[in-house]
């Protein structure tokens, strides 16, 4: 059978169409991401999937899905999301990407363990993809497995012993395990690089203050909020919690946390510490009122509801002190912080 010039046209034009109609609504829907319009980023997103054999690649196909999927995860669709970013892995395996999204998102939601399996699977491909080093880092951490978290970064250190980056998170894993010699070490590593690293002053302020040098974490504090006067409130907290509070002179760190919720009136912490102060001062009105601004503020805040369970606990409220402490429970402290919520309610509530 003779086919004509002009049947193969046909199918060229169709195909081409196909192509385009593809490329449109995958770059339509690659827009409404950068605005944060997730609603018709997936619609555009379903279009261009129903077109997908008109894609110049598998990669595209790939592509389609993992953003239709972190589209529905930022939408909180968890798990239609990450059926979606699966499906993008699945079609090209080998796409570290769709990896490094999974693992963003996994983190997010705090699946932690899961998010550790996701990273090592795109290690597998791309060993010194430090994007996935620092989510695996980000995990281990959660899950207290600090020396393993440490080592992740050691591997971009051996690549770049420069990376301020990884200088940082090891410094911040000291933090987290309380070795305040290392951490004031590894921050001023930091600020040797960078002179101008504005939080390694803030972090290293903080690592003196636990080692009693007062003077020292006034100036590394002080240093910071001289750099960038748009943090400032940030070092009036600073001042007010790890200097005047540590040292239980709540009068004074009442005074801190007052200037830094001043300069920024929807600061959740500085309620929640100010409130914390005036509750050791016998304010227990002004106590509850800072704490309900905070969590009002930031309703995912579990250092809050930590404080005001310890306040509900002083005004033997014991009930709601439970309550609160689960709820911190629940937010994560134990994972961002220490074990001492899930101490108080094995000694009050069980």
């Amino acid at each position: 059978m003779k086919l004509s010039y002009t049947f193969f046209f046909c199918i060229s034009c169709i195909m081409l169409r196909s192509q385009e109609n593809f490329n449109r609504y995958f770059d339509e829907a690659s827009t409404l991401v950068n605005s944060g319009d997730y609603i018709r980023a997936i619609e555009k997103f379903s279009k261009a999937i129903d077109l997908k054999d008109g894609a110049a690649n598998n990669y595209r196909i790939a592509d389609a899905y993992i953003f239709r999927g972190f589209c529905r995860t930022m939408l909180k669709s968890y798990d239609a999301g990450l059926k979606d970013i699966n499906q993008g892995i699945q079609i090209k395996p080998e796409y570290v990407k769709g990896y490094y999204i999974k693992s963003q998102v996994l983190l997010g939601i705090k699946q932690y363990t899961a998010c550790i399996q996701a990273c090592d699977q795109g290690l597998k491909l791309k060993p010194g993809f430090e994007d996935l080093i620092y989510n695996k880092w980000e995990a281990l951490k959660a899950l207290k497995k600090y020396e393993e978290g440490k080592a992740c970064l050691r591997l971009v250190l051996e690549k770049n012993p420069r990376s301020i980056e990884a200088i940082k998170y090891i410094g911040a894993t000291c933090i987290s395990q309380h070795y305040w010699d290392s951490a004031s070490y590894y921050f001023s590593k930091a600020i040797e690089i960078d002179p101008t690293d504005l939080m390694s002053y803030y972090d290293r302020g903080i690592s003196k203050s636990y080692l009693k040098d007062v003077k020292g974490a006034q100036e590394d504090i002080e240093k910071a909020m001289l750099m960038d006067t748009t943090s400032k409130f940030v070092g009036y907290n600073n001042l007010g919690f790890f200097l005047k509070m540590e040292e239980k002179k709540f009068d004074e760190a009442i005074v801190f946390f007052t200037k830094a919720i001043e300069l920024k009136p929807d600061f959740a912490y500085a309620y929640s510490n100010r409130g914390f102060s005036k509750m050791n001062l016998g304010d227990m009105k002004g106590a509850y009122k800072d704490l309900e601004k905070s969590i009002e503020l930031d309703k995912t805040n579990s250092y809050a509801f930590k404080n005001l369970g310890l306040i509900y606990l002083k005004d033997s409220k014991i009930k709601k002190a439970c309550e609160a402490f689960s709820k911190s429970l629940e937010l994560g402290y134990s994972q961002s912080y220490d074990d001492e919520v899930e101490k108080l309610i094995q000694e009050h509530c069980k």
